[in-house]
C-alpha cells in the first residue's frame, strides 16, 4: 500500500502572553494552511500563570502540540516566517519546516479554508456547552438581546482601553434602554466589578457572575461561554480593536450589527432584526420572530 509523500510540516507559534482570539486565529489559519499544502500540522501554545488552559480544555481539539522551546530551537534553522504568506513560494515549498509567528490572522491563499469556517465547526467541551446552555435557558431563551462585550482590566489592549472607555458603554446602553423599553443586554466585562455596577445601573441587563481568575483554565472557559452567548444576540456593542469581539462576530458567520465607540451611531437599534438563536452553541442559526 502506497502513501502520499511527505511533504514537511507547518507550526503555529503562539506567545506565551497572546490572548484568546489570537490564539484561536492563528493556529486554525495555520492549520488551513498546511492542509491546502498537504503538510502535517502543530501548534505552540504555552499555558500558566499568563494563561491557563490548554486548546483542548476549551474546545473538542486534537491538534498536536509543540513546547515552546523546541520551536524556538528549531528557528535557528528554520526562521519564523509572518502572516502575509508572501514568503509562500516555490522555494519555500521545498523547506521541510515552515514556522509561522504572528499575532494576525493569515491571509490564506484561495482554495484554503477559512479559519472562521474551521472555528465555528468546534465543539465547545461539556463543561462550557452546558453552562452556555444552562445560561441562556434561564436568562435568554426566546427574547431578542444585544450583547456587550467591555474591555476593562489593565492587561487590555491600552488602545482598546483608549478608545472604549467603560462610560461610553454605559451611556449607550442606557440611551438604548430608553429609546426601546424593555431591550435586555447580556454584558460580558473582565472586571467583575465593573459589570456588576452595570447590571445595577442599566434596567434588562444579565451576565456570568462568580467567572474565575483572570486568564485561568475557568477564567477563560467564561470567556468562552460569554463569546456564544454574545453571538447569540441580535446586535453587539463592543471595543474598539478587539479580537474577542470577532471572535463572537464569527461564531454567528458575521451576521450581527456591531457598534463600537469610534462607529457612528446607527439610527435606530433593532435586536430582532435577525430572529432569536435557537441553539446557542449554533448562534449563527435564527429563526425569525419570537417562539410563543
Amino acid at each position: 500500500m502506497s502513501s502520499a509523500p511527505d511533504r514537511g510540516a507547518v507550526i503555529a507559534y503562539n506567545g506565551y502572553d497572546s490572548g484568546l482570539g489570537n490564539r484561536v486565529r492563528v493556529v486554525l489559519g495555520a492549520q488551513s494552511l498546511a492542509e491546502l499544502e498537504g503538510r502535517s500540522f502543530a501548534y505552540v501554545w504555552p499555558t500558566g500563570p499568563l494563561f491557563g488552559p490548554a486548546f483542548s480544555d476549551l474546545w473538542d481539539f486534537r491538534g498536536r502540540t509543540v513546547p515552546r522551546a523546541v520551536s524556538r530551537l528549531l528557528a535557528y534553522r528554520w526562521p519564523y516566517e509572518d502572516a502575509s504568506l508572501s514568503w509562500l513560494d516555490d522555494r519555500k515549498r521545498r523547506e521541510r519546516l515552515w514556522q509561522i509567528r504572528t499575532g494576525s490572522e493569515l491571509q490564506l491563499p484561495p482554495g484554503a479554508r477559512p479559519w472562521a469556517d474551521a472555528y465555528r465547526a468546534l465543539t465547545p467541551v461539556d463543561a462550557i456547552a452546558e453552562r452556555v446552555t444552562r445560561l441562556f435557558d434561564d436568562q435568554l431563551r426566546g427574547e431578542p438581546y444585544v450583547g456587550v462585550q467591555i474591555r476593562a482590566h489593565a492587561v487590555s489592549h491600552a488602545e482598546t482601553r483608549a478608545t472604549s472607555p467603560v462610560e461610553w458603554f454605559e451611556r449607550r446602553m442606557q440611551r438604548i434602554a430608553a429609546e426601546r423599553p424593555g431591550t435586555r443586554f447580556f454584558v460580558s466585562c473582565d472586571v467583575p466589578e465593573v459589570q456588576e455596577r452595570i447590571c445595577a445601573t442599566v434596567p434588562g441587563c444579565t451576565g456570568q457572575i462568580d467567572k474565575g481568575a483572570y486568564n485561568s483554565v475557568e477564567g477563560v472557559r467564561s470567556a468562552v461561554v460569554d463569546l456564544y452567548l454574545l453571538a447569540g444576540s441580535g446586535y453587539l456593542l463592543g471595543p474598539h480593536w478587539s479580537s474577542f469581539l470577532h471572535l463572537a462576530q464569527h461564531l454567528a458567520d458575521d451576521q450581527v450589527p456591531v457598534e463600537t465607540a469610534v462607529k457612528d451611531e446607527p439610527d435606530a437599534v433593532d435586536p430582532a432584526a435577525l430572529g432569536v438563536a435557537v441553539d446557542p452553541l449554533r448562534p449563527a442559526v435564527r429563526r425569525l420572530g419570537t417562539p410563543s
